[in-house]
């Protein structure tokens, strides 16, 4: 994992620019005549200038993600309780998948107790402006105000999520009365 100007992370094995921001890390090797050396410092590229890049061939695109790449904001969630206590992470549209890897979309680094792939998922639908919490593919748990998570459940303002160590509250921005579209 690499991360870019911007501050995200991302896997440099599947993605040669941040998927999120279209920027090459700092400091990231590119061969030239079979040598590896580093690159230039890279300013940040325009979003305009980020969507230029070529598809990649049979590459599934999200419905709801804005031309240049991005994924709008969508809410927050806030750790109240538990090693990361006081960090928030970003609800993107669609799903989002919460756990200790870095790859994961929300990525809660500090609580050996979360699964590190899929302990949960937070989907946010944008036809009906509607968060769904759901279980994960890990045999750790997900309870929603206190209650286990095992089917799909809707998610409210306010609602606390814990899993591991920690608790998570639900800030949503994203809504009936606004939206990206």
């Amino acid at each position: 994992m690499i991360r870019c100007p911007e501050g995200h992370f991302y896997d440099s094995a599947k993605h040669q620019t941040c998927p999120w921001c279209g920027v090459a890390a700092q400091g990231q090797a590119e061969a030239v005549e079979g040598k590896t050396q580093p690159l230039r410092p890279v300013e940040h590229a325009p979003a305009a200038a980020a969507s230029v890049r070529a598809p990649e061939y049979g590459a599934t695109k999200a419905l709801h993600r804005e031309p240049s790449g991005l994924s709008p904001v969508v809410g927050w969630l806030v750790c109240v309780e538990g090693p990361d206590r006081g960090q928030d992470y970003r609800i993107h549209m669609e799903k989002n998948f919460i756990g200790r890897s870095p790859a994961m979309d929300i990525s809660i680094v500090n609580d050996d107790s979360i699964s590190r792939d899929k302990h949960a998922t937070i989907t946010y639908d944008p036809k009906k402006h509607v968060f769904w919490l759901l279980p994960g593919e890990s045999s750790g748990l997900v309870y929603l105000n206190d209650t286990l998570v095992n089917t799909p459940m809707e998610l409210k303002s306010d609602d606390v999520i814990e899993m591991g160590k920690s608790k998570l509250v639900l800030v949503p921005f994203a809504s009936e009365k606004f939206q990206w579209q």
